[in-house]
């Protein structure tokens, strides 16, 4: 195989804004900082898998505004693989603005999505005949479910970070090897908060491992085999932007170095909180040996009853 993972998906330019803390609306605050970044869930999940040392490959697109060079040169610069992407003449790149209050650790996001996406025809087909593992975050709908299709028939495993609830859900889970969601995206799809049950009913619908983060209570993992629980780590948390990204990046790499799954959450969850003692997302990306030093001093993930 060329490469590990090929990722679909929507890539943005996130403007990060630190504040000591959120204004109440209608105020006014000062800033403490700010800088731009290239974010979204696959490139950002990519990037910490090629700096892990991972083969990877990002379809998508981006505008010739000012923020396409920007995307374009940073992926590039992180060794992507990006014949597959396209810059589309006359449209908007994907872009966000994130607050993050300093005082709180939690960040507010306000963004919009690209003026203009791959379409299933504009796929290029050859780079998901040709990789182990294709990662997608669901958006645009139509575009990520005849990726999975095609990518389940090369044989390739089909990853999905679910993020927040988008149209078209319940046709493109069936094609899953592994989904990641967030709590929210259980209360919203399933309408139940019951983790148990409801990794239960992702399973049904055709994944072999499902997991879902919950913040600082953690994260789980499901097969027909059982439930794995990993708490999280006791980090000062300074921006949780990004954070489900990298968890899911660190997840696929895990999946695919065959490490026993237990480890593998764990070292989703390690990844993940390490990413939140930092800013950002690519300088707040740990390194492989920052990872493997918490694996071996913090407490296992442990199998739990409820399955």
């Amino acid at each position: 195989m060329q490469y590990d993972v090929v990722g679909v998906g929507t890539v943005v330019v996130d403007h990060l804004v630190l504040l000591a803390q959120h204004p109440v609306q209608d105020a006014k605050t000062n800033i403490i900082s700010d800088a731009y970044q290239i974010g979204g869930p696959v490139p950002t999940a990519q990037v910490l898998l090629s700096r892990f040392g991972k083969r990877c490959a990002f379809i998508g697109s981006w505008g010739d505004d000012q923020y396409g060079l920007l995307i374009e040169q940073d992926l590039a610069a992180e060794n992507l693989d990006l014949t597959g992407s396209r810059l589309m003449p006359g449209t908007r790149s994907g872009y966000s603005q994130i607050w993050i209050d300093e005082q709180a650790g939690t960040r507010t996001i306000a963004c919009y999505r690209p003026e203009r996406c791959l379409q299933p025809h504009e796929l290029d087909l050859t780079l998901l005949q040709q990789t182990k593992a294709v990662h997608l975050d669901g958006w645009p709908e139509e575009t990520c479910l005849h990726a999975a299709r095609f990518a389940r028939q090369a044989g390739a495993l089909v990853c999905l970070d679910a993020g927040s609830l988008k149209p078209g859900m319940e046709q493109l889970i069936p094609y899953l090897n592994v989904m990641n969601c967030p709590r929210r995206f259980i209360t919203e799809y399933l309408q139940t908060d019951d983790i148990q049950a409801a990794g239960k009913a992702l399973l049904a619908q055709g994944p072999e491992i499902v997991t879902i983060t919950d913040g600082t209570r953690g994260a789980w993992l499901f097969t027909e085999a059982g439930c794995i629980h990993c708490g999280a780590l006791p980090v000062l948390s300074l921006d949780t932007t990004g954070a489900g990204d990298v968890f899911t990046g660190a997840l696929l790499y895990g999946i695919l170095e065959a490490w026993p799954l237990d480890r593998v959450l764990k070292c989703a969850c390690v990844t993940a909180s390490l990413k939140c003692e930092r800013l950002g997302n690519r300088n707040a990306l740990p390194t492989l040996a920052e990872i493997e030093a918490v694996l071996q001093t913090s407490a296992p993930a442990t199998k739990t009853s409820g399955h």
